[in-house]
């Protein structure tokens, strides 16, 4: 039986990609398992996943259901060798399967591929990837049939399922017939993107069952899994709640909850990976998280460059500032060989995150909060923000102000008492639940803010709002009243603060005014113009832009524009300046001046702090950065200890306890540094 708690403590996981077809006999004709396992042991891995079958759709074991890769013929048992070799080894496995993606059995079965309303597959179109529906009893009665084969086959740790999403809006016959069942309606509504509405209840609710199927889907796998392999853990790769730029893909928390742990592959930056690991840590259901990422630089489409020890060491740090478990991966030559000096570099790599795994416990620090609804990702004007680039951007700004910022899902707004003030940028997407928990927080003296206009319902709940529509100018200026003025700094009713694009108009009463809409001389549809290189402001109105209301004992503000998404800093500072408001920034936890590069993530353990410092800018070219003082709110400590990483011990530093705050300067710090406050 399977180890329940094998993630407990696993900090180092790997997984090479074996997404090979088998048309050329060279192709894995000389895979290893002794030397494969050799690599993992240089790179320090706890945890690999192994590849029982990949996108292609080929199976690394032999199969009855479909297809084994021709590499295996006459050496059937070579993925079950490389699995008893780390086990051997000590090591926990886990499985890899991919769900959904699947060119062999779309091509053998094309009454189970996904296709849009024009009859034809993505594969069909030219793509290198077939995919099945998961609502086609057939491809579903496969993929059981397939879990059986594994579990009899395989002894494995973990199962993990790739590509639990929808990579289209399917209008199969099944999907349909679902639909019906459901509805009682027989025609899917348009899902063509162009002309997608995101407005129409119709396919709102259309979108709301095909995030219930896929949970349903999800739920289906793992429930299958954990009857045929007592004791296994499942995880479906979580990627896409963050990645997908949009709602479609229907990677929610339905998903997640199939999931022992939460995870997946991220490729973006520094901020990007900072906000992923705060969601996961929010919404798994057991420590640690785990964030994938790439040994390749930028992606795996090329995969015969690599990151540097450097890049790749600070993603594993920033990992490793939020307690998670990193997870690095690499793609296997065609051949079946691997780089064996990317496990040389991947080891060095893990020797430095090594001395600092026994200190991964206690709760994050969270005193602001930002909403992100993974529903939400959604602009019904098609334009190029919404609820997941405005969080993203929020987080960015909190983390370079040095407050801590914890991610709000979907299903922990219940829990939102912890924060002194929550952002909900561009909400949508959200129950009624979720509107009734916001506005229990303001009651219960919470501070909230929103912006936009992608759910009137909550708009009219917390304001009484009535949401008219948007202006038909698409450069709008918030021009400040006296109320607002303090707010606004060097901009006024003469020179108001720029939005650059057309904003939503509500009818309010009983509120404070702290902004209205000053418009452009001209609209977009007009021939003249005041300026031939802007639209500059002509015409004051009375349309509220930024308000506020006191509602129980909290506040709730609202901004037209979505100002959080913007990166210039006069946008920055309107927000803090709102925060400054209704946040004592002298009373927060951790207080500190570190330069704005500089992100601390600070963890509470009964009577022991423990801070991580991570430079986000950090690259190749090691620079320091200059000393910043840490003020954190605790007992008076006996000591504080800067831990040792990879080449050096742990010291004591000197440190002032006043106020009821342990204040200490970080001196030299080079990418990461963590410090234990006893």
């Amino acid at each position: 039986m399977a180890d329940k708690q094998w993630f407990t403590g696993t900090y180092r996981r790997n997984l090479v990609d074996m997404h090979i077809e088998d048309w050329n006999p060279e192709f894995l004709s000389r895979f290893d398992p002794k030397e494969y396992v050799a690599n993992l042991k240089k790179a320090h891995i706890q945890a690999p996943m192994l590849y029982l079958q990949s996108h292609v759709g080929h199976c690394y074991w032999p199969t009855k259901t479909g297809h084994m890769h021709a590499a295996l013929n006459g050496r059937e048992d070579l993925m079950r060798q490389l699995v008893d070799l780390c086990h051997a080894e000590g090591m926990y496995v886990v499985g890899y399967y991919s769900l959904i993606y699947n060119t062999v059995e779309e091509d053998r079965h094309p009454e189970w591929r996904i296709y849009d309303n024009d009859g034809l597959s993505s594969h069909q179109r030219g793509g290198r990837y077939g995919m099945c529906c998961p609502n086609n009893p057939g491809y579903v009665s496969f993929v059981k049939a397939q879990i059986a084969e594994m579990a009899e086959y395989f002894t494995v740790d973990g199962m993990f399922y790739d590509m639990t999403f929808w990579p289209g809006i399917c209008q199969c016959e099944h999907c349909r017939a679902r639909y019906l069942r459901e509805t009682g309606r027989s025609e899917l509504p348009d899902g063509h993107l162009p002309s997608l509405n995101w407005t129409d209840p119709l396919w709102l609710e259309f979108q709301k069952l095909r995030e219930q199927w896929m949970g349903d889907f999800a739920r289906l796998v793992t429930e299958e899994t954990k009857r045929l392999i007592p004791g296994v853990t499942v995880e479906h790769n979580y990627a896409n709640a963050v990645a997908s730029g949009d709602s479609l893909c229907c990677s929610t928390e339905l998903v997640n909850d199939q999931c022992d742990y939460t995870g997946g592959d991220l490729y973006g930056d520094l901020y990007n990976h900072s906000f992923t690991a705060k969601y996961y840590y929010g919404v798994t259901k057991n420590p640690p998280f785990e964030y994938m990422t790439c040994r390749c630089d930028r992606s795996l489409s090329v995969h015969t460059i690599s990151k540097s020890e450097e890049h790749l060491a600070v993603e594993v740090l920033l990992t490793a500032a939020h307690h998670g478990a990193s997870f690095i991966i690499d793609a296997i030559d065609p051949a079946g060989t691997l780089d064996s000096r990317v496990y040389d570099r991947v080891g060095k790599v893990f020797e430095r995150q090594i001395p600092y795994e026994p200190y991964f416990r206690g709760d994050m620090v969270q005193e602001a909060g930002v909403y992100y609804s993974t529903s939400g990702r959604f602009n019904s004007r098609w334009l190029p923000f919404n609820n997941k680039t405005c969080s993203i951007a929020l987080t960015r700004t909190l983390i370079e102000e040095n407050i801590p910022v914890g991610i709000v899902a979907n299903p922990l707004t219940g829990d939102m008492g912890r924060y002194k003030m929550v952002f909900a940028p561009q909400i949508a997407g959200i129950s009624g639940k979720n509107r009734a928990d916001l506005a229990d927080y303001v009651k219960n003296g919470g501070v909230l803010y929103l912006s936009g206009a992608e759910d009137p319902v909550l708009l009219k709940m917390l304001f009484g709002a009535e949401f008219r529509g948007y202006t038909e100018e698409s450069a709008v200026y918030l021009a400040p009243t006296p109320e607002g003025q303090p707010y606004f700094g060097e901009f006024d009713p003469s020179y108001p603060f720029p939005s650059e694009l057309s904003l939503p108009i509500l009818d309010v009463k009983d509120v404070t005014v702290l902004a209205t809409m000053t418009l452009p001389y001209t609209k977009p549809t007009e021939r003249r113009f005041a300026s031939i290189h802007s639209n500059p402001p002509g015409n004051p109105t009375d349309i509220p832009a930024l308000i506020v209301k006191n509602i129980g004992r909290g506040t709730v503000i609202w901004s037209a524009a979505p100002i959080e998404n913007d990166s210039r800093r006069s946008h920055k500072k309107l927000i803090l300046s709102l925060l400054n408001t209704y946040v004592d920034r002298a009373a927060l936890t951790v207080r500190s001046d570190a330069p704005r590069q500089v992100e601390l993530v600070t963890f509470r353990d009964g009577d022991t702090t423990l801070i991580s410092a991570v430079d986000l800018l950090c690259t190749d070219e090691l620079l320091t950065v200059n000393p910043f003082a840490v003020e954190i709110r605790c007992n008076e400590p006996s000591r504080v200890t800067r831990l040792g990483g990879r080449d050096r011990e742990n010291t004591d530093i000197s440190f002032r306890y006043e106020d009821g705050y342990v204040k200490f300067t970080v001196s030299d710090l080079v990418m990461f540094e963590m410090y234990e406050i006893r």
